[in-house]
């Protein structure tokens, strides 16, 4: 896990000095699209498998999403990124991991991911009448006994997915769904 880290990281780092030096030829449109294109989608590689790995070694990726954004919005290292992250609209680096995750639960559920995906999520359903019953798509939270099972597709996807709200999780189409839980992860990230 740690040698695909650092071999993203070294490939973002690389794409990221080539645009560090042309930037001053490029308007702000088309270089944020080739950064999306070319850097983005790099920390996007794989990025459900990181979902429950610790911030330390989360960090690295989130410096090159950094140094993206001061590339785009052309910033002196001694501004403060936050605002910069928020006028892009980019979501952080674990964000993204949890939007991304979201996704593929969402569509386990909807019957079009991998049948494989979808047998390692259950479907929670109380064995007595209760408040809960009704709420539709709450999954049912495994047991792990270890540190390292908690960081499971199964146990941190569905931990993730009964924490968002209710009107996310009946979204009716994949293309609302996004939209709505990328609000949501900004709102909640950002304000």
């Amino acid at each position: 896990m740690r040698t695909v880290r650092d071999s993203e990281y070294k490939n973002c780092s690389y794409h990221l000095r080539n645009f560090g030096k042309v930037r001053g030829f490029l308007s702000d449109d088309p270089c944020k699209t080739a950064i999306q294109c070319l850097v983005m989608s790099r920390m996007d590689y794989c990025s459900t498998l990181l979902a429950g790995i610790p911030q330390n070694q989360r960090r690295r990726l989130q410096l090159i999403q950094y140094k993206a954004a001061r590339i785009v919005s052309q910033t002196a290292k001694t501004e403060h990124i936050t605002p910069i992250l928020a006028d892009l609209h980019w979501l952080p680096c674990q964000q993204r991991t949890n939007f991304r995750l979201l996704t593929l639960i969402y569509k386990c559920l909807h019957h079009s991911a991998p049948s494989y995906l979808e047998d390692l999520l259950s479907i929670y359903t109380p064995t007595r009448a209760l408040r809960s019953a009704d709420a539709k798509f709450a999954l049912q939270q495994p047991v792990s006994r270890k540190k390292v099972g908690e960081n499971s597709f199964s146990c941190i996807g569905q931990r993730l997915w009964n924490d968002i709200p209710m009107y996310i999780r009946d979204a009716q189409s994949i293309n609302v769904f996004r939209k709505s839980l990328k609000t949501y992860l900004f709102c909640k990230y950002y304000h």
